[in-house]
């Protein structure tokens, strides 16, 4: 969003109703933890990145998915994330286990 948006968009604020601030509110605490998971995963999984499947450190970023960068690995062609391969892979709400 650039600072003409932003600027836009915060504009109306006050224009919301009591039930809207309090929804705006809420999704924002949502997202904060989200956010902060995602960071968390992929400092500690560059050190040590590699694909799953072939074990190779050759890879592309290949897009985002939820929050979390893809990659695709050379070799084999298939994609990975920081979770691939880990207990945390197919959880869903990942903010509440970190």
């Amino acid at each position: 969003m650039d600072t003409a948006q932003w600027q836009a968009f915060a504009r109306q604020f006050p224009q919301l109703s009591h039930r809207q601030r309090l929804a705006s509110s809420d999704l924002l605490r949502t997202i904060a933890p989200q956010v902060a998971a995602v960071t968390l995963i992929e400092q500690t999984a560059q050190a040590q990145l590699h694909c799953p499947a072939c074990l190779s450190t050759h890879f592309h970023r290949h897009g985002q998915v939820h929050g979390l960068q893809r990659y695709r690995c050379v070799p084999c062609r298939k994609t990975f994330n920081a979770l691939s391969g880990t207990p945390l892979a197919h959880l869903h709400h990942k903010e509440r286990w970190l």
